[in-house]
């Protein structure tokens, strides 16, 4: 890296070829399920360099909730062990900066992306549902609800982060601080997510804040992936024996079966289910089966986002803006 401080030299640095095991040709980087013929060159050409792009991928790779200075096996996930990076807002080096946004001007961590798109697309489609029920009495009106779901540890469980509630001021802020976690591990947990949603949807009396007159609709936002699960695998393979179908993946690939086996489960319940691909690494021959699985396809295909990072937020907000506008049916292509 030319001007390196105190060295008095303009001549490039290189960290030691095998100073760590897991470089740039460990960590699954990048992953070759969702880019199955990925362009090494560049990454060749940044291998154990140091500067502004391998530094950025560097505080990506340890995410909102990991710390570089502690072992992951030593628990650097826990939010008071280590420091976390600039770019997580568990740090107090997070350089927040202010936004206007169709729901109003808020201050957000800084911008990666696909992250920083979903989070203004989730507050666009929360301005439509403020709008369409302005003038409605108190406790009358639709509510939202935001549920994260990264892995199954106590540390990266499942969590409802804004429960039911009709303050739309206060869901567009939960939005502003969500946050992608680190690379380290299974952090897809897509059925433990469901599960966690449609629970919350549920009535008083069966343990949720959900309204019996009220219609439901649950948005699954995710690159497609799930490498986590929570239902036993037997339970799984029993299900599927009773209730077969062609969407279901071979035997044993219960990562995927798992998701597929809830959103049956969301239509037979009448919860209305969409699954909305992000991400250049989006797998939507997995969510086109959600779709599919769940009652919610138009022309057997989930809703496209895009793999264009300037086009992210746009897309992302057309199809929350058909899903609010009309909720529980087929989306318009």
């Amino acid at each position: 890296m030319p001007g390196v401080p105190r060295r008095g030299s303009m001549d490039e640095v290189f960290t030691p070829q095998d100073y760590d095991g897991d470089n740039f040709w460990g960590y699954n980087n990048p992953n070759t399920f969702t880019f199955p013929n990925p362009d090494w060159t560049d990454m060749g050409n940044s291998m154990d360099k140091i500067g502004y792009r391998t530094y950025t991928q560097f505080l990506l790779d340890f995410g909102n909730e990991r710390s570089p200075d502690v072992q992951h096996w030593e628990g650097n996930a826990r939010p008071e062990i280590g420091t976390k990076t600039q770019l997580s807002t568990r740090s107090p080096y997070c350089a927040y900066h202010s936004e206007v946004t169709a729901g109003g001007t808020f201050n957000f961590p800084p911008r990666e992306q696909p992250m920083h798109a979903c989070r203004r697309a989730l507050i666009s489609a929360l301005n439509v549902v403020r709008d369409r029920n302005s003038g409605l009495a108190s406790g009358t009106g639709d509510r939202v609800a935001i549920v994260t779901f990264d892995g199954l540890d106590a540390e990266h469980q499942p969590a409802i982060v804004q429960s039911l509630t009709g303050d739309y001021s206060t869901a567009m802020q939960a939005c502003t601080r969500l946050q992608a976690v680190s690379d380290i591990g299974a952090t897809t947990a897509i059925e433990a997510g469901l599960l966690l949603a449609k629970s919350h949807l549920k009535l008083p009396a069966e343990g949720g804040q959900g309204r019996s007159y009220a219609k439901k609709v649950v948005i699954l936002l995710t690159d497609g992936v799930p490498n986590a699960w929570q239902t036993p695998n037997a339970d799984i393979e029993s299900f599927i024996g009773q209730n077969p179908s062609s969407e279901y993946y071979a035997s044993g690939y219960y990562w995927l079966n798992s998701a597929l086996m809830q959103a049956t489960k969301f239509e037979s319940t009448n919860v209305a289910l969409y699954s909305v691909g992000i991400g250049l690494g989006t797998d939507y021959n997995f969510m086109d089966r959600m779709a599919r699985m769940a009652g919610t396809a138009k022309s057997g295909q989930s809703p496209r986002g895009s793999g264009n990072p300037a086009e992210y937020e746009q897309r992302l907000t057309d199809i929350f803006l058909e899903i609010v506008k009309n909720p529980g049916g087929k989306l318009v292509e």
